[in-house]
This record gives C-alpha cells, structure tokens and sequence, in this order.
C-alpha cells in the first residue's frame, strides 16, 4: 500500500516538474518574441570577455547619435584614426552612446577592450535598435 501511494506522488511530482518546465519555455518563448518585437537591449562582448546589454539611445542621445554618424567612417573604423581625418572623438562619442548603463566604461576603457570589428559592431548595433539607416 505504501509504495502504490508512494508512486502516486512521484507520478504527481514529475507531472508538476514537467508542467513547470513548459510553463517556463513559453514564458521564455514570449520573452524572446517581445524583445525581438519591441527591438530591446542588444549583448555585444568585449575584449575583457564580459558581455554589455546596448539599450536604445535616448531621445537626446539620438541627436547625438544622428549627428556623429555622418561624422564617422563606419565601414573601416580605423580611417577614424588618421591625423587628417580628426574623427577619433567623434568615434568614442558614438560608443560610449552604447554604454551609457556602464558608468565604468569610459573612453579609456574603450581604447583598451574595444577592437575595430567589435567597435563597427556596436555602432550597426546602435543603428539598428534605433531605426537609424546607413
């Protein structure tokens, strides 16, 4: 009698078990589709390997935004850095628009954790979450 009542609470319990993990794939589900929908936070990884969520820019960070884009030499980054060209300011503008949640990440950070490949990937980040064409 007590093993019979006792496989009925396993039953129960796997069957609870198994209702909880669907129940947390279609929230997860969800979660992916809102934030596709609504365009959220994108992730780019640094050079000092830990990864940064990129909001949307504000309202008074997309004038900053629009404003330097023409600026910048996007599809070779590293023309921003020719003495004749003085875009190099501009550049960690642009960047540092990204992290604006991470008060440690300066420009100096930047200049030490951020490769050229990384740096033209946040900026189509940017242009992308914000609806911005090149």
């Amino acid at each position: 009698m007590l093993n019979h009542q006792e496989d009925l609470e396993k039953k129960h319990a796997e069957m609870m078990n198994q209702e909880a993990v669907e129940r947390i794939k279609k929230q997860q589900e969800a979660d992916l589709i809102e934030a596709i929908f609504f365009e959220d936070d994108s992730e780019i990884r640094l050079r000092d390997g830990k990864t940064y969520r990129i909001p949307p820019v504000t309202l008074k960070d997309a004038r900053i935004l629009m404003k330097k884009l023409g600026t910048v030499h996007i599809d070779a980054i590293i023309l921003n850095f020719l003495p004749y060209e003085n875009k190099e300011e501009d550049l960690f503008d642009i960047l540092l628009l990204g992290f604006r949640n991470y008060p440690t990440v300066t420009r100096e950070y930047l200049d030490e954790h951020c490769d050229l490949e990384t740096a033209k990937k946040l900026i189509n980040i940017l242009i992308g979450l914000n609806g911005l064409k090149k």
